[in-house]
């Protein structure tokens, strides 16, 4: 039976089509976002900081990625970055919990039947959903893996740089076959090259020699924040860590292996297919630690990676 899924706790709409969205919590089925999953979107994570008050966690590289992939896409909107800042950040006042997920998107409000984007006009909706931070005691379980058959998209399809909604399909598609086979995720492959590209929604880490790996961007996969937060504290750790190609041939070899997302944060893999990965996982250990550090500000402060969460009180309207 499929675990209960917890539903979002706040829906608001922002810009200057919000009347367009009558339904606070609703989106015309009309609409070209609807019908074609033509959105953008971004996930944040927020935090209780060690100083007990609320942060967000790399906001601001997450609306630089919003952004870029609006323009990829080729969406009209007269939003910037201060605008798209402001907004999440009373997204998150507005919830009052600390620990929750905050998800800012572009999307087409009107019930138009179109998929030529420079017609529509978009909007920007965010959705909060609780999401309490991993601690050692509810740290998730580790993966256990199986090598999809479905593949990325190709970069000659689609853009792996941009964050769309239809983009999502695949991997909805490779994650519930991943499932229904008894498995918790699938890894996906890049079409062209045959090579590991990304798990369904994270990025991939392998360990061997106490040196970590992850697929370079060349293979279809999406550089993940995350991704890139792992990359720079094994750097801080004094880690040596290598981007090119992972191969299959290279889980044979594989001592460590995880995953990252910002939803999902750090996941140990206990398996791929019929191959167990040691249950020990020293690098994995390090790194987690380190990563649980920076989101709520112990360590690794120079980065400036948390934007405070004033209380909605302290927030002007």
């Amino acid at each position: 039976m499929a675990k209960t899924l917890p539903p979002s706790g706040l829906t608001t709409w922002r810009g200057p089509h919000t009347g367009r969205c009558q339904d606070r919590r609703g989106l015309p089925f009309g609409s070209s976002s609807v019908q074609h999953g033509t959105a953008v979107f971004e996930g944040i994570r927020a935090y209780a900081s060690c100083t007990g008050e609320t942060a967000l966690f790399r906001a601001e590289d997450h609306l630089t990625r919003l952004l870029e992939s609006a323009r990829i896409l080729g969406i009209r909107h007269d939003l910037d970055h201060a605008l798209l800042l402001d907004e999440v950040v009373r997204a998150a006042s507005e919830y009052g919990e600390p620990n929750c997920y905050v998800r800012p998107g572009l999307f087409a409000t009107d019930p138009y039947l179109s998929i030529d984007l420079g017609r529509l006009s978009f909007t920007l909706g965010i959705e909060v959903w609780p999401m309490p931070a991993h601690t050692p005691e509810t740290a998730p379980p580790g993966a256990r893996l199986t090598v999809s058959p479905w593949h990325r998209p190709s970069p000659l399809s689609f853009p792996p740089r941009a964050k769309a909604v239809g983009t999502y399909v695949t991997s909805a598609l490779a994650k519930t076959a991943a499932v229904d086979a008894g498995f918790d995720d699938a890894l996906q492959l890049d079409p062209h090259s045959g090579r590991i590209a990304e798990a369904t929604t994270s990025n991939v880490f392998i360990v061997r020699d106490w040196t970590l790996f992850t697929p370079w961007l060349t293979d279809s996969l999406l550089a993940g924040i995350t991704r890139d937060t792992v990359i720079t504290l094994a750097h801080e750790l004094g880690l040596a860590i290598h981007e090119g190609p992972v191969d299959m041939e290279d889980l044979e070899s594989a001592e460590e292996m995880f995953l990252t997302g910002t939803a999902s944060e750090l996941q140990p893999v206990a398996s791929i297919d019929d191959r167990a990965l040691p249950k020990e996982h020293p690098v994995f250990d390090m790194i987690s630690a380190a990563f649980q550090a920076a989101v709520t500000g112990t360590r690794f402060t120079r980065q400036r990676w948390l934007t405070p969460v004033p209380t909605s009180t302290q927030v002007s309207y």
